[in-house]
């Protein structure tokens, strides 16, 4: 019996698996390697790491467990999650069942992009990004397009300005409003809402958009407003609540709304970063350790 079966392996889950085996807690991770930042090639705003890749970090921290002799690392994926009278069964795959006590979800979120041929060809290392906090300054100075509805567009046209003057909206769904409108008009972006035909490139870059009128804009980068979706159904399966964005709702300490159960990470988060995801499975793996010491309402 495992004091914690962490699901997910990337930066909350590792985080939070330093904080419990630092104090001795019985720890296994369950984890089947599909982050979602994986076509990335380099994390960014990482105190001490900016810049590295994305597979680099998350090896550092497992390398950085191996001194903690009660966190277990596995290579597998989590297929069910089941309340039992001492905790939880927790099932992988290959028909594995673990027991534990508690349960900290950290299987984050997948990217849906919009339905426009050839954008998922150059997302990530192909110039196809979606949050300028983590790419932005690697594209400056580049022409850039912007494609997703109106609000997305007027969004993301302020957060780029500072870096770079050519920046180009396609629209993509909902029309902006009057406001949206002056917004990119006071920061000289075009919007051109002619529906998007195709992104094209070339050797694995992206090269422009080409309109369904025929016309092309030529761009280095494109951002695109994505919808992040739950990675797995475990949270929704167990019983916690969502917000209404989609979100498992947690506290301070990463409790949610099903007993025992917590969750970090961009799964329970809108502030998708990776050293806030770490943060976020910091404060996890405290608040787990702290019910095991003085709150045994929360965990038994």
């Amino acid at each position: 019996m495992y004091d914690v079966i962490i699901v997910g392996g990337s930066a909350a889950g590792l985080s939070a698996a330093l904080v419990l085996g630092r104090f001795r807690r019985r720890v296994l991770i369950c984890d089947h390697q599909q982050p979602r930042n994986a076509s990335a090639e380099a994390a960014h705003n990482f105190f001490t790491r900016d810049g590295t890749p994305p597979a680099e970090l998350l090896q550092i921290g497992r390398e950085q467990l191996r001194p903690y002799p009660t966190v277990e690392y596995r290579l597998a994926e989590v297929v069910s999650l089941s309340a039992t009278e001492h905790g939880f069964d927790v099932k992988t795959a290959d028909g594995s069942i673990w027991q534990s006590r508690r349960v900290l979800l950290a299987t984050g979120v997948r990217d849906e992009l919009p339905d426009i041929p050839g954008l998922a060809d150059y997302w990530g290392k192909g110039g196809v990004h979606h949050c300028p906090y983590c790419d932005g300054w690697e594209v400056r100075d580049q022409k850039i397009v912007l494609i997703g509805n109106g609000t997305v567009v007027a969004h993301l046209a302020p957060l780029l300005a500072s870096l770079t003057r050519d920046i180009t909206g396609c629209l993509h769904g909902e029309p902006p409003t009057a406001e949206e409108i002056e917004t990119l008009n006071q920061l000289g972006v075009p919007l051109y809402k002619d529906g998007i035909e195709a992104i094209t490139g070339n050797s694995g870059q992206v090269s422009g958009v080409r309109l369904q009128d025929g016309r092309f804009i030529p761009c280095q980068a494109i951002f695109v407003g994505s919808k992040p979706q739950q990675h797995s159904p475990l949270a929704r399966e167990i019983g916690c609540e969502f917000t209404d964005h989609g979100f498992v709702k947690v506290d301070e300490l990463g409790r949610t709304s099903a007993p025992h159960v917590y969750a970090a990470g961009d799964m329970a988060s809108p502030f998708h970063q990776v050293m806030a995801a770490a943060a976020s499975g910091l404060a996890a793996g405290s608040g787990i350790n702290t019910d095991i010491v003085f709150a045994p309402s929360h965990g038994g």
